[in-house]
């Protein structure tokens, strides 16, 4: 490092060293430096190793060298460079709170459809082991993206949709995904040959498939239509349709718990949850004009409503469990932390996201936000919040103390929360859909709208502010 920067000292810390060696046995550290060639920046003598840098470069490092290997073929037969993320940099403003923050480039990946870049993003999904990413461009076709490099895995279309694709998920096991579309169908597809597996025709159904989800199971999969007033639940392995709930009101989400055992079907004013072995009734949940999130645990449900309450049920019972008492009016969006210990809502009135005990209601952190709360998204392991305001600017908090990590500026308006930013599985990657079209960094071209953006962010770089925090439980201001 002082060969190729001029500095008389060079200072890393052991974190540092680490990160630029990660799993390698290195027995000359010098000539590994001269490989790795990580960014320093001289002050005068004095040369900083900045682990951020660090990162951005062995990321463009990886990109540049990005190819397709014998194996990539014998995986996907399909897979392409044509297509591949295109790398690029975005700023990002980090500090201890957000009255003191500075900028930080990191990278980031642009997702496209590259017979059509300027289309817009319909829905997107990533598969549960964090490798995959799918998407749907307002049209038939989906694209499938392997997240660690980018590279262009899949185009499923052969024998599928005849108008465009409105929702698609992963299977929990991976190796499938399931679509619905305006052509009101949804297909099951085998996502390394662009095989369609089974062609669900919904009959009955009066309109676009817009929501399709499996059971974690996934032995089962339910399905909503547009204008219809019931729940379909399917044989994911035969297609065959086993049961069809007759609500007689619009359906706004479905959600199945943990075991596949209960479905949760929302409509205007409840929740109604049936048992999918014999399809009779178990409860109601009343709550108006309400939103719901189920926990990972699937033992219970939390509803926001524009009434002012945040509410927490049993999932098995329907029996209210808690009120969350809280001097402004909340509201949803609403979510659990993945251990189920924290429930977070949003505060229009205070332009706020407050998170709460989920079994006492005692108040944990409130984080100010320029505008009303969008969307919220906990990543895996609860480290971090990921918290979208209404005219697209993302804030990044650590979950455990609530200090201020990172602030995403101009992603673009987001007209619904259904595809808010989202955690890749390690926890150290976000996908964001944007909105609109938007420039990646100063100066720079525009970015199409409805493009994705995958941010490889060491959200470790707040490490001793967040541990000072933790000691202090400093809220994020």
């Amino acid at each position: 490092m002082l060969e190729t920067t001029g500095a008389e000292t060079v200072i890393a810390s052991d974190d540092d060293v680490k990160s630029i060696v990660g799993g390698d046995r290195v027995v000359d550290f010098a000539s590994y430096l001269r490989q790795v060639q990580p960014p320093v920046q001289v002050d005068g003598t004095l040369g900083l190793l900045c682990i951020e840098d660090v990162i951005s470069h062995e990321r463009k490092r990886t990109l540049a060298r990005r190819n397709i290997t014998s194996a990539d073929r014998s995986e996907w037969p399909d897979v392409t460079l044509d297509g591949a993320g295109h790398p690029g940099d975005r700023h990002v403003f980090i500090g201890p709170t957000k009255a003191k923050v500075r900028q930080m480039k990191l990278r980031q990946l642009i997702f496209a459809n590259p017979r059509d870049p300027s289309a817009s993003c319909k829905h997107f999904s990533l598969s549960p082991d964090g490798n995959l990413l799918a998407v749907s461009f307002r049209g038939s076709d989906i694209l499938v993206w392997r997240i660690f490099d980018g590279l262009l895995v899949q185009r499923l279309h052969h024998q599928g949709h005849m108008e465009p694709v409105l929702f698609l998920e992963f299977s929990p096991n991976n190796h499938s995904l399931v679509t619905g579309s305006e052509d009101a169908t949804a297909i099951i597809w085998n996502i390394r040959d662009d095989h369609a597996l089974l062609r669900l025709r919904l009959e009955g159904h009066r309109g676009a498939v817009r929501r399709v989800v499996y059971a974690p199971h996934g032995a089962l999969i339910a399905t909503i239509s547009d204008g219809d007033e019931s729940v379909k639940i399917w044989n994911a392995s035969t297609g065959a349709c086993l049961h069809s709930f007759d609500v007689e009101q619009n359906v706004w989400q479905v959600a199945f718990s943990l075991d596949g055992s209960r479905v949760y079907i929302n409509i205007h004013d409840s929740y109604l949850i049936y048992d999918t072995q014999t399809y009779t009734p178990i409860a109601e949940v009343r709550h108006d004009n309400c939103e719901m999130s189920v926990s990972q645990q699937g033992d219970r449900i939390i509803t926001g409503s524009r009434d002012d309450r945040v509410k927490i049920w049993s999932a098995t019972t329907g029996k209210k469990l808690l009120t969350i008492n809280y001097p402004r009016k909340l509201s949803y969006p609403v979510a659990f932390s993945p251990d189920g210990a924290e429930v977070l809502a949003a505060c229009d009135a205070g332009k706020t996201a407050v998170t709460f005990d989920s079994w006492t209601g005692q108040l944990h952190h409130v984080h100010e936000l320029s505008m009303v709360l969008n969307h919220a998204s906990y990543s895996a392991h609860g480290d971090y919040v990921a918290l979208e305001e209404s005219r697209g600017s993302l804030c990044i908090c650590d979950a455990k103390s609530g200090v201020f990590l990172a602030r995403f500026e101009q992603l673009g308006d987001e007209g619904h929360r259904r595809d808010g930013p989202r955690f890749v599985l390690s926890g150290q990657n976000l996908v964001v859909a944007l909105a609109r079209p938007m420039s990646s960094s100063p100066g720079a071209r525009s970015i199409p709208q409805g493009l994705l953006l995958m941010y490889t962010a060491n959200l470790r770089m707040g490490d001793d502010q967040v541990k000072s925090a933790r000691r202090e439980q400093k809220p994020c201001i």
